[in-house]
């Protein structure tokens, strides 16, 4: 079951932008719960500037800065491409994600080094500098697992709220630390309250809060701004806020073009 041409798996995997639902995998999803999430749903292009501060054990400090500019394209997959202003040491650094059928493609430049390296399948488990949030994470939250089979399950309750809930099982042989991906749906507004990204061997190790105070309304799409990433067996978290939100701007499909990462230069 489809719905605007993104599938549901696309939005239980996208609590910043909150793309519409369903899976070729799904199994059991509710249509009218389907259509209450793709209220909350841009129809193609998002903007965001995000700011992440993360907190280690020690009390230790990193920040991070970045533009976020994601795309659904009409084969039914994402382009996203993050352009980061901090710190002063990756000023300018780009990450571009293509979303494949077949596996997704990560590409990195560095202005220092004036090259585009491609991130294989077997680091996307890794830090994305220093962050809570892997290379897998962020695509995660910005749809990018539309090969993933997705499931309802029965409701829950989370602080006294009831919610929709949903399994996400990325798919394995594409390099996931995870065996599945708990995400849960105020059954008010439809928007992401929380996810559990389950390790193999039935291990919680990273919980994704969401402040229910910081859902703004964003041209007529209900948007979280504040986000906090837990990582459970590193014993550290990430706070991630939203700065800015532009929900369907334009931009140029070159973008997301990897020959043409090195160029992109003064990009807004």
């Amino acid at each position: 079951m489809r719905l605007c041409g993104i599938t549901l798996v696309q939005a239980l995997a996208l609590p910043l932008l909150l793309i519409c639902t369903t899976s070729a995998g799904a199994a059991d999803i509710d249509p009218d719960v389907a259509a209450c999430i793709k209220k909350n749903a841009p129809k193609s292009t998002a903007f965001q500037h995000v700011r992440l501060r993360s907190e280690g054990r020690l009390m230790e400090e990193e920040k991070l800065s970045t533009k976020v500019y994601w795309q659904y394209t009409p084969a039914g997959t994402s382009n996203l491409l993050a352009v980061f202003d901090e710190p002063d040491d990756i000023l300018g650094s780009r990450l571009l994600f293509l979303e494949k059928k077949s596996g997704n493609e990560i590409y990195l430049y560095m202005p220092a080094l004036f090259k585009v390296r491609r991130i294989t399948s077997d680091k996307i488990s890794s830090s994305m500098y220093g962050m809570d949030f892997s290379y897998e994470d962020f695509q995660w939250l910005y749809n990018m697992l539309s090969t993933a089979e997705s499931e309802q399950r029965p409701d829950a309750v989370i602080d006294g709220e009831p919610m929709y809930v949903f399994a996400v099982i990325p798919k394995q042989d594409q390099g996931s630390l995870y065996e599945t991906i708990f995400t849960y749906f105020d059954k008010k507004s439809c928007v992401i309250r929380k996810a559990e990204f389950i390790e193999t061997g039935n291990k919680l190790r990273k919980v994704l809060s969401i402040d229910p105070q910081s859902i703004k309304q964003v041209d007529g799409v209900l948007v979280p701004h504040k986000f906090l990433m837990r990582d459970i067996k590193n014993d550290s978290e990430t706070e991630l806020t939203v700065v800015t939100v532009m929900i369907d701007p334009s931009f140029d499909d070159v973008l997301f073009d990897p020959k043409k990462l090195k160029e992109h230069r003064g990009i807004d």
